[in-house]
């Protein structure tokens, strides 16, 4: 009900449309979190991108400059495939970014501190990266990076790369749902002590020691998340240069007939 989720979100638990609720209990609260986060991401992008200029200025040069910096930064992993792969890595790290900051707005919740959220961003790259694999070297010569060089060792290095595939999407959920989670804790433990402080009593000058306590932990939370989105989608740039490049090399390894 309202009071077991306690965000400024959770009134949408108590909505009914005709007899069932608008979102339904068992729904988790990062659920209406990440819609809110696609609602800003969207609002922002219609007003700067509304009518675009020769020259930018004002919100469309702000949008346009974190494009370009963070296609850039694909480019030293991609190369030149970079433009290709940009809008889907730059939509990644910034989606998530927003989400890790989320959390730190009083009576908000990070998503990616929800191990649903961060195991469906996971399996999304995975998603992409086995897409694109396929689609650069066809299925079969997809395949074939699975069983490695050497024939002899094709039954035993199918099932390592197979399990080291898998690996991927496991490793980045838990690794971001860590971080963001662990982070959120202490913010809440350190605010909860603040809160302590001040029922007791410690004058008018307490008023700020709730947060004031957990202001540096805040401080260095916008940084940590920051740096957990670059890895994230960096890692994704990572997988996804390992398919491409990979049907680069087989491209420039086959005989050209004159």
């Amino acid at each position: 009900m309202h009071g077991e989720h306690g965000s400024w979100l959770s009134w949408l638990y108590e909505i009914k449309v005709g007899p069932h609720h608008l979102v339904p209990e068992w729904v988790p609260e990062a659920v209406p979190m990440s819609v809110l986060v696609i609602l800003v991401l969207g609002v922002l992008v219609r007003l700067g991108m509304r009518r675009p200029q020769r020259e930018p200025r004002g919100l469309q040069s702000v949008i346009e400059w974190v494009f370009v910096s963070l296609e850039n930064t694909w480019r030293g992993v991609l190369g030149d495939d970079a433009p290709r792969f940009a809008p889907f890595l730059s939509s990644l790290f910034i989606y998530i970014l927003l989400m890790n900051w989320l959390g730190l707005v009083p009576g908000f919740k990070s998503p990616t501190a929800n191990l649903n959220t961060t195991v469906a961003l996971a399996l999304t790259v995975f998603a992409v990266v086995q897409y694109y694999g396929v689609r650069e070297n066809g299925f079969v010569g997809y395949l074939k990076h699975f069983t490695g060089e050497i024939w002899w060792l094709a039954p035993l290095m199918f099932p390592i790369h197979v399990i080291g595939e898998l690996a991927r999407p496991l490793s980045l959920s838990l690794r971001l749902f860590g971080n963001v989670s662990g982070e959120d804790r202490i913010i809440l433990v350190l605010v909860a002590l603040g809160a302590i402080l001040f029922h007791r009593g410690l004058g008018g000058a307490a008023e700020a020691v709730p947060y004031g306590l957990a202001a540096p932990m805040i401080a260095l939370a916008m940084f940590t998340s920051l740096v957990q989105a670059y890895i994230f989608s960096m890692l994704a740039a990572v997988y996804l240069a390992g398919v491409a490049h990979e049907s680069e090399e087989e491209h420039a390894a086959s005989p050209v007939s004159a």
